[in-house]
């Protein structure tokens, strides 16, 4: 059973490269977060949303290092992370993107 759990996620992971819903490969402790585009209209406050998890993963993948962070570490970066995407909700509602 231990072998095929990595066989079939190699699997998913392959087929899911180009959906819209991709993940980061790490799994992300930010709900939501995904690597893909952005799916909704600019401007509208469900773009925002999204566009907050991706930010706010993209800065935990920067600032955690998987191999040498621990618990209370990663947990820090995670709160740091989830701040930067707050802000960047607040400036995307405000037409600040980029």
């Amino acid at each position: 059973m231990s072998r095929i759990t990595p066989i079939l996620l190699g699997l998913v992971v392959g087929l899911a490269g180009c959906n819209t819903e991709t993940p980061y490969p790490n799994r992300s402790p930010i709900a939501g977060a995904r690597v893909s585009a952005n799916p909704n209209p600019p401007g509208t406050p469900e773009f925002c949303r999204q566009y907050a998890r991706q930010t706010a993963g993209n800065q935990y993948e920067n600032l955690v290092d998987r191999g040498e962070d621990g618990f209370g570490v990663r947990a820090l970066q995670r709160q740091s992370a989830v701040a930067d995407g707050d802000r960047a909700y607040r400036n995307c509602l405000a037409g600040r993107t980029g």
